[in-house]
């Protein structure tokens, strides 16, 4: 990898990052709409609570990083 490609990825980075931030952004929004409709809908506040925990998209990714941290 030359210098030039490497400089082209630290300009790109910001980009990345935003992006990335605006996705996690959209993800909880849809969350916490999941969450009212379910409440709306009358579902009690156990099951909605474990229909939420369930249906999480970032769940598989949340589990992964813990791992990944974990370093006996």
């Amino acid at each position: 990898m030359n210098l030039r490609s490497l400089f082209h990825f630290f300009l790109r980075l910001p980009v990345i990052a935003f992006r990335m931030a605006g996705i996690v952004r959209v993800a909880n929004r849809a969350k916490r709409r999941f969450r009212r409709e379910l409440v709306e809908s009358g579902l009690p506040e156990e099951v909605v609570d474990v229909l939420v925990e369930e249906f999480d998209p970032g769940k598989p990714l949340r589990k992964l990083f813990q791992k990944s941290a974990y370093r006996p």
